[in-house]
């Protein structure tokens, strides 16, 4: 089955398409003229609209249209940057859709969200389990950032190849999880401090709107485990060891 288009613009459809274009002209009609977008695969719809925009005439018409349909499906909204939920069932997805209406005056004071979980309550990837349980990573899946002994600040000086950073972003040290003294850097390193301090591991869940190479911002979620290094040249510094992952963070 091609890939099929559904513009929805004042409760009415409008178009049907099979060219699943997502340029500027795309995101300007998203948010300028309120559309919302479903977009048809063989096993996956997709449902796209700007939270901030007037289509909720639209989405009561996508959510009719979705009652009917069957198989997986994917939100993907936009609020200060583009969220993506996924739902293994598309009736699951309309209960959300209903919540996310109800939320779209909210304004976002943050950009990044970050909360200590509890190992017990949630489900840690097997990567961060073994990082706990041995206190050590391998280079691969690190980043490695050395504190900077008059100012304190951390800066990027290894991102493994198989780290998240380096598979979403490239192995550029310049790459936006990575420059330092924006708000995302203030607020994830603020813990380093602590772990250097007590020397023992430190484990949560960040979720952040994150610049993507392409510019678009979109919300990545990610645990985490940040362990305190003393580096070959005598330098000190933490590891950093993350998995794109589900988190205890409900932003909206």
């Amino acid at each position: 089955m091609d890939t099929q288009q559904l513009w929805i613009r004042e409760g009415r459809l409008e178009s049907i398409n099979t060219t699943a274009a997502r340029d500027l002209a795309v995101e300007d009609r998203l948010l300028g003229d309120g559309y919302v977008q479903i977009i048809v695969e063989r096993d996956l719809i997709t449902v796209r609209w700007h939270l901030f925009a007037p289509n909720w005439a639209s989405l009561y018409y996508a959510m009719d249209w979705l009652a009917v349909q069957e198989g997986r499906c994917r939100l993907e909204y936009f609020a200060a940057g583009w969220f993506t939920e996924d739902f293994e069932d598309v009736l699951l997805a309309l209960p959300r859709i209903r919540h996310l209406m109800d939320k779209s005056d909210i304004f976002l004071r943050s950009r990044v969200f970050i909360k200590q979980a509890d190992l017990n309550k949630t489900h840690v990837p097997t990567l961060l389990q073994d990082v706990l349980m041995k206190g050590s990573a391998p280079d691969e899946y690190a980043v490695d950032c050395v504190e900077d002994p008059e100012s304190h600040a951390f800066r990027v000086t290894h991102i493994g190849e198989r780290t998240p950073i380096a598979e979403r972003w490239g192995m550029t040290p310049v790459c936006f999880p990575c420059m330092n003294g924006n708000d995302y850097d203030q607020i994830v390193s603020s813990v380093y401090p602590h772990v250097l301090k007590t020397g023992q591991p430190h484990y949560d869940h960040v979720y952040a709107a994150m610049q993507e190479n392409d510019g678009r911002v979109s919300w990545v979620p990610y645990q985490r485990v940040v362990l305190p290094m003393r580096f070959r040249d005598g330098r000190k510094g933490v590891r950093v060891v993350s998995r794109i992952a589900p988190v205890d963070i409900q932003v909206i």
